[in-house]
């Protein structure tokens, strides 16, 4: 417990989580108007974000709004300061405690807990497979029919507010001491090379939502999901000695570290290193082959037992403000009609990302994985 500039304090409590492959070693917090090491004080001042605004009915700060809110969560530490931390500008009597962990294992969690709800919001990390699970309280947020027609609400359950694309990310000096020119490293077919024998790294797709989504990519753009040459590719990579991580965060960081040379991972914590002015050490690199777009969502928890502040944080993922947020970070917007303020985001029409049938990954998501399974226990 820290006391900061204000007098409201922070609380961070560290548990274990009963499953494995978390993305922030399973950890909860609690956080009251602020997270991490930013408050924001009860009488109206602010010390988070750009400055001090005061907190009155005219900049949509509203201290009516009490009790509390848990959210399980994926996103990663920068994007879920940027969302949370102004959530809490507005409301900032509320009272957040979260896990961050992977989707595999938060799903599993809420599964077992659907008795008695801990969780009132998994924030971010669910795709449009997971809108029937059962596990979700059905509400469409105001602000939906704002949203493009790929990003709707389409199901009553997942409130899609972020686009998540795939990519690899190379350690350029753990490439050159492998001999490798990092240049050489342009998509799919080019980690093949024998050089990158046990120094490529992915996490496990069926406890990792981003992990799922290149594999689904990876079908996609090397033939199709049910294509034996797709297939044989997958059975080519995993030969090569790939390493498979315990969560998503492990291989962006430890192929930031140097431990690998290339890491299989998502867009915006790679556009972040660039951002913090890391562009001499990673590359990021679009694969050449190809690439796909997935909606990301959120959803509310069936029987959450702080409903209406679900529906508060829910309301706000879909707001303008908040997608306005998005485009200026380094996670893709959902709403098009908003535009990216990042200069580091490269604009998506100049990449080569290919249609997906995501009602085929949502009927086939299980038969996809054992195959996986299958191939990935022929080498380890």
């Amino acid at each position: 417990m820290k006391k900061a500039t204000s007098i409201l304090l922070v609380l961070v409590l560290m548990l274990a989580l009963a499953a494995c492959g978390n993305n922030n070693g399973g950890a909860s917090n609690t956080t009251n108007a602020g997270t991490g090491n930013q408050t924001q004080q009860s009488n109206g001042g602010s010390e988070s974000g750009t400055g001090t605004e005061p907190a009155n009915e005219e900049n949509g700060v509203d201290e009516s709004v009490s009790g509390n809110l848990v959210l399980y969560t994926t996103a990663y530490d920068m994007e879920y300061h940027l969302i949370v931390d102004n959530f809490l500008k507005k409301y900032p009597n509320i009272q957040i405690e979260y896990v961050q962990a992977g989707a595999g294992e938060l799903k599993t969690r809420i599964q077992s807990e659907l008795s008695n709800p801990i969780a009132d919001v998994m924030f971010s990390g669910l795709v449009y497979s997971d809108w029937d699970l059962g596990l979700w309280e059905e509400y469409v947020a105001p602000n939906n029919d704002q949203l493009p027609d790929l990003m709707k609400n389409t199901t009553g359950y997942l409130t899609f507010h972020s686009l998540q694309l795939e990519n690899l990310i190379v350690n350029i000096a753990a490439a050159e001491k492998a001999g490798i020119n990092p240049d050489e490293i342009t998509g799919f077919q080019s980690l093949l090379d024998p050089r990158l024998k046990g120094k490529i790294i992915w996490a496990d797709p069926s406890g990792s939502s981003s992990a799922w989504n290149m594999l689904a990519t990876m079908l996609n753009v090397m033939g199709g999901f049910e294509s034996e040459e797709a297939w044989n590719y997958v059975d080519q990579l995993l030969a090569n000695g790939v390493v498979i991580g315990n969560s998503s965060s492990a291989v962006y960081k430890s192929t930031y570290e140097g431990e690998y040379v290339v890491g299989l991972t998502y867009e915006a914590p790679s556009v972040a290193y660039i951002e913090g002015g890391d562009g001499d050490k990673i590359r990021l690199v679009y694969m050449e082959e190809g690439n796909s777009a997935f909606p990301f969502a959120s959803a509310i928890v069936k029987g959450a037992k702080n409903m209406d502040n679900a529906k508060r944080f829910i309301d706000f993922l879909a707001s303008d403000e908040a997608q306005t947020l998005f485009a200026s970070s380094t996670a893709r917007h959902a709403n098009s009609n908003i535009p990216t303020t990042n200069p580091f985001m490269v604009d998506i029409n100049e990449l080569n990302v290919a249609p997906i049938d995501h009602e085929y990954l949502r009927a086939h998501q299980d038969e996809i994985l054992e195959k996986f399974q299958s191939l990935y226990v022929k080498y380890n």
